[in-house]
């Protein structure tokens, strides 16, 4: 462990349960409805709830007892606990990015080329095709199929912007 903090070993043995339960339910190759069920079930939960009991109780406890790696981390759990959890709502996501985070691999080494897109609203906009793009490829589907009816159906005034996900394109009714 990086920073050598022993408290970090009850957050990290709840996280490895739950991609445990993952990867039982990859094997039993269960419904996304079934997998959404399960990830709504007393296991889970018991391990959210331990983490969320273990998140606070460190987060109320001295500071200068912690490593920087230990407070760096908490933060970032107490600051995207909702984030970090959305997948167990929909079995259809995945319990992590590491996929959209290979993905978009090529675009971060290429950071220092950001000063040419003028301002920061700019990257941010080419951040956001780039991980458009790089969604509907690892679906395995066109990506300029995808942004011809996703601004077709924008310029139709479709504004039911859940159907115009790279997912759901196809089942869009206002296109």
């Amino acid at each position: 462990m990086e920073g050598g903090d022993k408290r970090a070993d009850v957050f990290l043995d709840n996280i490895n349960r739950l991609f445990r339960f993952e990867r039982e339910y990859d094997r039993e190759m269960i419904t996304d409805g079934e997998r959404t069920r399960r990830r709504q079930g007393l296991p889970t939960m018991e391990a959210m709830i331990n983490l969320r009991a273990n998140l606070l109780q460190e987060l109320k406890s001295e500071e200068e007892q912690k490593s920087c790696y230990m407070r760096e981390a908490l933060n970032y759990l107490h600051k995207f606990w909702n984030e970090a959890f959305t997948y167990i709502k929909d079995g259809r996501y995945p319990i992590s990015n590491n996929l959209a985070e290979r993905a978009v691999r090529p675009f971060t080494t290429k950071r220092k080329n950001s000063l040419h897109f003028g301002s920061d609203e700019g990257a941010e906009i080419a951040a956001v095709y780039h991980s458009i793009i790089s969604t509907v490829k690892l679906q395995g589907r066109s990506a300029w199929g995808y942004l011809g009816k996703f601004f077709t159906g924008i310029f139709n005034g479709c504004r039911d912007f859940l159907s115009l996900t790279p997912q759901n394109i196809d089942l869009a009714v206002c296109q």
